[in-house]
């Protein structure tokens, strides 16, 4: 799981290469795929681990606490990200960030939004990752 943290910081700061992903407007929309797709795993994994007892109980509340706030600020990302997919097969909301990206119509205020939440997803997790190292 520490390794996911590292992947998910390199594209925040954008330190390494990314393949854009088919179905993605550009490079900036397909990482911010990239985190929220990672973070999603992170969460659900932590989750499992939370509910198998897997932390000693001296930090369980510390990585549910953080866990609780990483899941805040997913959903905050993933919201203006996506909204609620609808439709078969399922696509964002028409006034989400993604959809407007792939239009061609997201503002420079739109991509300093997504990239500001995006930062808030990546401070989460950092916090997360250190209350989980805390054994």
């Amino acid at each position: 799981m520490k390794g996911l943290l590292p992947a998910l910081l390199l594209f925040l700061c954008g330190c390494a290469a990314h393949p854009i992903h088919p179905g993605t407007a550009n490079a900036f929309d397909s990482g911010a795929y990239d985190t929220l797709s990672v973070t999603d795993s992170v969460i659900q994994s932590t989750k499992v681990d939370l509910a198998a007892n897997k932390f000693p109980a001296s930090i369980a509340g510390n990585v549910k606490a953080a866990l609780n706030a990483l899941i805040n600020a997913y959903d905050i990302a993933d919201n203006f990200y996506c909204g609620q997919p609808v439709g078969t097969p399922l696509t964002c909301q028409p006034n989400s960030y993604h959809a407007l990206a792939m239009a061609g119509t997201a503002t420079p205020t739109q991509n300093s939004q997504l990239q500001n939440d995006l930062n808030q997803v990546s401070s989460a997790s950092a916090a997360l990752v250190t209350a989980k190292g805390a054994q």
